[in-house]
């Protein structure tokens, strides 16, 4: 959450900042995993890869990796653990092409110009909320707004490319892998 540089829809309905996520607690631990990350980038990638007991491990849930993460992830790859996630900074994306690039309506000209010239289609995601229109990029996968408060997925038109699991299509992440 410390890091997340939003977009004007982003921010709007954004589920890192909303429920759960948002408690006092939650904001303390993602702040103390950011340090740990820091002080110990190996000791957290084997925590993370024996609590995932060989699921894929979600990063970036709520927009908290940074290109200074790179070696967390470096660690996760080199013990033998699967990693997925989204940003939406071009810095980020940069240092670490393997991220899903998220982008919504009100994406700034400059990330879309990123997105559309160096993101491949495969790792490209659109937000989208009830009234905006389909994203003007190719895409592999559009996410209704689907927060714990901010839940409009039934209000949102369907289109091609949505998540299967907002859509209740299937249960859970791991049975589609579109993102990953």
């Amino acid at each position: 959450m410390t890091h997340c540089i939003p977009t004007a829809a982003c921010a709007q309905v954004c589920y890192a900042s909303q429920g759960q996520q948002f408690y006092r607690n939650s904001v303390v631990k993602s702040l103390a995993i950011d340090r740990l990350i820091d002080l110990d980038s190996e000791h957290v990638a084997r925590k993370m890869i024996d609590e995932a007991a060989g699921r894929n491990i979600r990063i970036t849930g709520s927009g908290e990796i940074t290109p200074k993460h790179a070696p967390l992830l470096s660690y996760i790859n080199q013990f033998g653990g699967n990693w997925w996630g989204f940003t939406r900074r071009i810095d980020t994306h940069k240092a670490l092409p393997s991220l899903m690039f998220s982008t919504d309506a009100t994406s700034p000209s400059e990330t879309m110009k990123y997105v559309r010239e160096e993101v491949p289609v495969n790792r490209r995601s659109y937000l989208r909320r009830p009234d905006d229109p389909p994203s003007p990029l190719e895409v592999a996968v559009t996410f209704p707004v689907h927060g714990s408060v901010t839940n409009y997925t039934s209000k949102t038109p369907i289109h091609e490319t949505d998540c299967p699991v907002d859509r209740k299509e299937i249960e859970g992440c791991w049975n589609c892998k579109r993102c990953f």
